[in-house]
């Protein structure tokens, strides 16, 4: 399994949807599971820029992990948010038969994620939820790293900025790094 990095804008969904269809791997998005909600809860919670409570996400991503049937690797995007989330899922990976290989993360200045956020147009991209879920990714999140690093896990900062094409490659050569033989 690989772990997907960085603040909100950085190119996650985008880079990881390619990298799965390149390598025919899977892709886990929670904010893409949560986008595609009908509970009215989780949508209001989306457009306010707070994060879901730790149950509900560990509960969808469980059963995510569940569904998948294949070997292959899995891209994981936006998961864990927080240290108890990885902790759980550290808990939760030997059960679904995966362990994680390599966490990329992606370095965007803040300007751009700005600019990216503010152009994509989801109705939840307001500038006072931005600079929240900016925030957040910032105190919340980046902890995590230490969490893994502590662990061992390789942890590897990628260069957000370039055209998608470009940042791919980057990706793609990171994870082939990471990867076992």
């Amino acid at each position: 399994m690989i772990l997907f990095f960085g603040p909100p804008g950085s190119g996650k969904s985008v880079q990881g949807e390619l990298l799965v269809k390149r390598n025919n791997w899977t892709w886990l998005s929670t904010g893409q599971m949560f986008r595609d909600s009908a509970d009215p809860e989780v949508l209001n919670r989306l457009k306010s820029g707070e994060l879901i409570d730790d149950e509900l996400t560990n509960k969808v991503l469980n059963q995510a992990l569940h569904e998948v049937h294949t070997d292959g690797h899995v891209v994981l995007d936006g998961y864990p948010r927080n240290p108890a989330q990885a902790a759980w899922l550290e808990a939760q990976l030997p059960k679904h038969g995966r362990e994680i290989h390599c966490i990329v993360v992606f370095e965007t200045p803040k300007d751009e994620l700005v600019r990216r956020l503010a152009g994509r147009g989801r109705t939840e991209d307001t500038p006072e939820v931005i600079a929240k879920r900016l925030d957040i990714y910032t105190h919340n999140t980046k902890p995590v790293l230490d969490f893994y690093k502590q662990r061992g896990v390789q942890v590897v900062e990628v260069n957000g900025l370039g055209s998608v094409d470009v940042v791919h490659e980057r990706i793609q050569q990171t994870v082939e790094q990471c990867l076992p033989a």
